[in-house]
């Protein structure tokens, strides 16, 4: 057990709620998964932040993205009042710097599905074709390998209800396998990196960029759905249906850290806090 930080975080927010991550379970007050091959449960106290883990403090913490000032995010939006509200609504919440991989095939499945069933699905691939841990809060299984996704054939991934989203994995698995440059994507600029993103199969531009924000690092990627897209026509007045054009002219608008904003402006319109206008029409 060590203390790897005593930084304002809200845990069940970060790892469970804001649609970011789907792997992580709760237990005993405690939240964990596996990560690089290394069990890891985390929970706060009065103290601060706590972890069980063989993992290195420096690597949690960067996971949970704890030396970011995220005050400072405020600041930089000031002029934005309902950037402000967002922000202070939701004062614990981090954007995580996931596994890139694991992120890949996450938001793969994230396609026409809720958070609910994209948690059930990665839990099922976990289940079935990851290693199994055994910890004293119960068993955690690591995220499969893109070797062992490629072994697997389309129909075993459809009969754990992927559906039409089957080939997808197995062929991004087998092209990642076939030297796909995926850790390198972190340190590629961002329109490199997007543009390989998007050869892949399964991958569009919104997928491309949740990989980029939640795994790459890359903060000034912009991920457009519905929701996002109508809350950038209430909070920044950018109406137009193109989300390739939106998400382009709202990294232009708002720069380096674009993506961070957005997740605390997504979250405060999934959850109500943020009040919505009317779908627009292309402008």
């Amino acid at each position: 057990m060590k203390q790897i930080g005593k930084e304002r975080l809200d845990l069940p927010l970060t790892l469970m709620d804001s649609a970011q991550c789907f792997r992580w379970q709760e237990a005993c007050g405690r939240f964990g998964a596996v990560l690089r091959g290394k069990p890891v449960w985390l929970w706060q106290d009065g103290d601060g932040i706590w972890a069980e883990t063989a993992l290195e403090t420096a690597f949690v913490r960067q996971y949970l993205d704890l030396d970011r000032d995220y005050g400072a995010l405020a600041t930089e939006y000031a002029c934005y009042p309902q950037a402000q509200k967002a922000i202070a609504d939701y004062p614990g919440m981090r954007v995580l710097r996931q596994d890139v991989w694991e992120t890949l095939i996450s938001f793969i499945l994230s396609a026409n599905n809720n958070v609910t069933r994209i948690r059930g699905l990665v839990e099922k691939l976990s289940d079935h074709f990851g290693t199994a841990y055994e910890t004293p809060w119960g068993t955690l299984h690591d995220f499969p390998t893109p070797a062992r996704l490629a072994r697997c054939n389309p129909e075993q991934l459809r009969a754990l209800g992927v559906g039409y989203r089957d080939r997808y994995l197995v062929e991004t698995a087998r092209a990642v396998e076939a030297g796909f440059p995926m850790e390198e994507l972190r340190s590629m600029p961002y329109e490199e990196a997007h543009e390989r993103l998007i050869t892949l199969p399964g991958v569009g531009d919104k997928v491309a960029d949740c990989v980029q924000l939640f795994g790459c690092g890359h903060t000034q990627a912009f991920p457009v759905d519905v929701w996002v897209a109508r809350m950038a026509a209430q909070v920044f007045g950018l109406k137009m249906a193109n989300r390739k054009k939106l998400a382009r002219e709202c990294r232009a608008l708002l720069g380096r850290d674009a993506g961070l904003l957005q997740q605390y402006l997504f979250h405060a319109a999934r959850m109500g806090t943020l009040e919505m206008c009317p779908p627009c029409a292309e402008s």
